[in-house]
């Protein structure tokens, strides 16, 4: 099926067609590996710089989890606080989602957003 033996080149017969694949430049490929190992032998002979490398991986970690936490606050938190608000303060809106339990709910929420509010003032 393979008639050539070098590894980047390579002919295939498919249903009577010849077809020739191979890497474009192999040079640059040679290239790349070598810069690559280049850096990295750098890399494990200088200190400050993986110290560098390192600092800057955190700062991109602690900047990917702050922006996680920012949009789930911002599209998840904020739309439920929302519809709890607007049961709380608009009247119409009780009866259908709360129905006759609302005096009980409200007296629960009562109770402990003033349990926090010692708790928060004795701290």
């Amino acid at each position: 099926m393979y008639e050539d033996v070098d590894p980047h080149r390579w002919q295939r017969h498919l249903l009577g067609h010849t077809f020739s694949v191979s890497t474009p430049v192999e040079s640059s490929l040679e290239g790349r590996k070598t810069a690559l190992q280049a850096f990295g032998s750098w890399l494990r002979a200088h200190e400050e710089a993986q110290v560098m490398l390192a600092s800057i991986l955190v700062v991109v970690g602690m900047w990917w989890l702050v922006r996680t936490l920012l949009s789930l606050v911002i599209n998840l938190i904020c739309p439920l606080m929302v519809v709890v608000m607007a049961v709380v303060c608009v009247p119409q809106l009780r009866e259908p989602l709360m129905g006759q339990n609302y005096p009980a709910l409200a007296n629960l929420l009562k109770s402990i957003l003033l349990k926090l509010a010692e708790n928060i003032k004795t701290s």
